[in-house]
């Protein structure tokens, strides 16, 4: 098997392990909710560091975006405008189904979303080869890891926290919620055609001396930039209605906590600009493959981090006993992604 690809297998799971641990710092944020530290964490993220990576790995990436025309934009904007709006819809589904559903929901259509849809978009020739089929079985145990351990997270609340504490939602039909989070997961993954769409910034930035890892960073720049709107909307939302905007200036803890909100960008960042290097080592089938090793990676080490943060103390034998069989199944998954796929 090519070193190049198997490089490519471990950058994607690295970068699914950023992805796990960007959150963390969220929990050491002082007096300030979760709209304070998202919308610093979103103008960090989605503005700040796309277009530092623009400048950094793109030469006279000022020239290009002058000389290029709006057809070349088009690609990134109408995917940041879904994307974005993914976000909003994320935050209102699991309002109504609750966090354990409504997480397990999103993650897994994201997953089955982001694997086929670039390759039935980028490599539909390779759709019914072998390498596909074994793709989509590691996918399948994937999505039913993600089942598992939601199963067994649903019970542990019930166990430490009550039935209502589990069950609780605060508004809207249990329906409408889990049609909005079946629609979300597909929506989150268009980023991925916002940047291997759009052919016009990446000849550009490749004609103008990028490395072939870092030509989607003018796209991607784009893409962000568009999806910060929503962010920047929904966040705005969220101020007025709990009445928090005051917290930037009364709180007394802006720096650090304006420090911790761009660890978080810099994990998150770092993750999906490794994916993006690790697409490129895979070949035409590495937007799939990668995604689907970018989510392993991610669902592993965020509940390694719960798991030594203690957020599984008080569960029965037989509910760690199904957490741990769903981590497995993910494991097994990536293992047959790295051995069975070339």
């Amino acid at each position: 098997m090519p070193s190049a690809f198997l490089g490519g297998v471990a950058v994607a799971i690295l970068a699914g392990f950023a992805n796990g641990a960007f959150a963390l710092p969220l929990r050491y944020a002082r007096r300030w909710e979760w709209e304070n530290t998202w919308l610093v964490f979103s103008g960090f993220s989605l503005i700040l560091l796309p277009w530092v990576a623009a400048v950094l790995f793109v030469p006279h990436v000022a020239a290009l975006l002058h000389e290029a025309p709006l057809t070349f934009f088009l690609p990134g904007i109408i995917a940041g405008l879904f994307w974005g709006l993914s976000f909003v819809l994320y935050g209102i589904g699991l309002d109504m189904v609750g966090i354990a559903v409504g997480n397990a929901v999103v993650a897994s259509m994201s997953t089955i979303a982001g694997t086929l849809g670039p390759l039935i978009v980028y490599a539909p020739d390779k759709l019914l080869t072998t390498t596909s089929l074994v793709l989509i079985a590691a996918i399948g145990l994937i999505v039913f890891g993600i089942y598992t351990y939601s199963k067994a997270g649903t019970r542990k609340e019930k166990e430490t926290a009550g039935q209502a504490a589990s069950t609780s939602r605060t508004k809207g039909s249990f329906k409408a919620g889990l049609t909005i989070c079946l629609i979300t997961g597909p929506l989150g993954t268009v980023f991925i055609y916002g940047i291997g769409s759009s052919h016009g910034l990446v000849n550009a930035s490749a004609a103008a001396g990028a490395s072939p890892i870092f030509v989607g960073c003018v796209p991607m720049a784009v893409t962000f930039s568009v999806g910060f709107l929503a962010n920047l909307l929904y966040c705005g939302y969220k101020l007025r209605q709990n009445g928090t905007f005051d917290r930037f200036a009364t709180s007394g803890s802006f720096i650090r906590n304006s420090a911790l909100a761009f660890s978080m960008a810099v994990m998150w960042f770092a993750g999906l600009l490794m994916y993006g290097a690790s697409a490129v080592k895979m070949g035409r089938l590495g937007p799939s493959i990668g995604f689907g090793l970018f989510v392993s990676g991610t669902v592993l080490f965020a509940n390694f981090l719960g798991w030594r943060a203690g957020e599984w103390k008080g569960a029965s034998p037989s509910v760690v006993r199904d957490f741990l069989k769903g981590m497995t199944l993910v494991v097994i998954a990536i293992f047959v992604i790295a051995f069975g796929v070339h």
